[in-house]
């Protein structure tokens, strides 16, 4: 994979607004290679939060479900999201898959193992300004009608969470759709939101408030996005 973008470009506006969209991350064979993985991906997870902890159930599965079923799940998972925090959507947990080596010769390892390259590392050190950055998580995600992350602002202890990032790989998405990244302020306003774009890399500094729009029932699309945090130290699976 090669980047097309150069870090010193946008480090200054980071460090001003604490969030930024950096358009054209990488060159084209490697941004439509992505795409590609991420479009013919099967078979992915369904993740939700439960009372506070992750939960992950094969989406192929889910679309065995019946109505009933289905709406069980729903009443359960939105129950939570009305006044704690909640999330659903597809997601390929690439941090675990690589170091458990789950998906042996998938395109997912040779991203991940990129993410952690000098190269990519350098342009995260001097994109955020922290040179302490020592490595990347990463999961893949896939929002789809029905699908939303409620406001939270990253900050886990012990997580050493620097910044997060999401390298944007939908190339058509109506805005109506819903799916936007939203940053709040502390009287829960939107401060900004990122739609969701093609080969585009959003970074905002930990901890901040943001959301994943909700995704409405009339979307037609798939929102793809490789997600995760940088984080300073040392990868604790290596």
């Amino acid at each position: 994979m090669r980047l097309a973008a150069r870090a010193g470009d946008w480090s200054a506006e980071l460090a001003q607004r604490r969030r930024v969209h950096v358009p054209n991350l990488f060159e084209g064979e490697s941004a439509e290679q992505l795409f590609t993985s991420l479009n013919t991906q099967n078979p992915w997870n369904l993740v939700f939060n439960r009372d506070g902890e992750h939960v992950d159930i094969g989406a192929d599965s889910v679309a065995l479900w019946n109505p009933e079923q289905r709406q069980q799940f729903d009443d359960i998972v939105f129950a939570q999201a009305s006044t704690q925090f909640q999330y659903l959507y597809k997601a390929v947990p690439i941090y675990d898959v690589y170091h458990e080596g789950l998906l042996p010769g998938h395109f997912f390892n040779t991203l991940f193992e990129f993410l952690n390259s000098d190269e990519f590392l350098a342009f995260a050190r001097e994109l955020v300004g922290r040179p302490d950055i020592g490595f990347c998580d990463a999961q893949a995600t896939c929002y789809e009608s029905g699908h939303f992350l409620t406001s939270h602002d990253d900050a886990i202890a012990g997580k050493n969470r620097v910044a997060a990032y999401v390298i944007n790989m939908t190339p058509e998405w109506n805005h109506n759709w819903g799916g936007a990244l939203q940053f709040f302020d502390a009287d829960g306003n939107i401060e900004q939101g990122f739609a969701p774009t093609f080969n585009a890399l959003n970074v905002f500094l930990v901890p901040q408030a943001h959301a994943v729009q909700y995704v409405t029932p009339f979307a037609s699309g798939s929102r793809f996005s490789i997600t995760g945090w940088l984080r300073s130290g040392k990868d604790p699976r290596t």
